[in-house]
């Protein structure tokens, strides 16, 4: 399942705090980028679901962690530059069984798993789409879970240290280097109101 590629992320609550924060919204109330949108869904909280396209019979979770069936949506551009979605965090209390559920039911191996004295991480990606590298899966073991769910992502800005000047600190935290050599991420505060974990990072050339 080669073709395999993410449509969506399913955030819940409202765009607008999102376009505050410097993105558009398309036509039908999408945020898209080069490999996958986030859709809204109003009352909701957190990372409520996956869109997945490309897969027959796709079941309704993954190990516990909402997917759905889904279209890719075209690419726009917006004020702060997103790129693309580098990476989804899915935390869990047993890493080989998420990471297992992932490459059985969505056919994406596992390219890596991760291990260092605080924390254990497998990592599986999406087929390339828009120009762009397929959003990474990361599965994060967390021994205090009791179950599997979608945790946070990160998107990939053109010039991270830009978008930092024009959030400012209120928004955003001073960037700073990533665990990815050359590469730096800022992390965007709860005072934004978006819901949801999202830090932003300088992209993966």
């Amino acid at each position: 399942m080669s073709g395999v590629r993410l449509a969506a992320i399913d955030i819940g609550g409202s765009a607008d705090p999102w376009v505050a924060l410097g993105m558009r919204v398309d036509d039908q109330g999408r945020i898209p980028f080069n490999n996958g949108a986030l859709e809204f869904v109003p009352g909701g909280h957190g990372v409520i679901a996956l869109a997945i396209e490309g897969v027959d019979d796709l079941p309704d979770n993954i190990d516990g962690v909402a997917v759905r069936p889904g279209s890719v949506a075209p690419a726009i551009e917006h004020p702060i530059d997103v790129l693309e979605i580098d990476h989804v965090v899915i935390v869990t209390d047993s890493l080989e069984r998420t990471s297992r559920a992932v490459s059985d039911v969505l056919g994406l191996e596992c390219r890596r798993i991760r291990e260092t004295e605080a924390v254990r991480q497998a990592f599986h990606r999406f087929a390339d789409q828009g120009g762009r590298r397929g959003c990474i899966v990361e599965i994060v073991e967390n021994a205090e879970r009791s179950a599997a769910g979608g945790f946070g992502f990160v998107l990939n800005v053109a010039d991270i240290d830009a978008t930092a000047e024009r959030l400012g600190p209120e928004l955003i935290s001073t960037p700073k280097p990533a665990v990815q050599p050359g590469r730096r991420i800022a992390t965007v505060r709860r005072g934004a109101g978006l819901g949801v974990a999202l830090a932003l990072m300088s992209p993966d050339r």
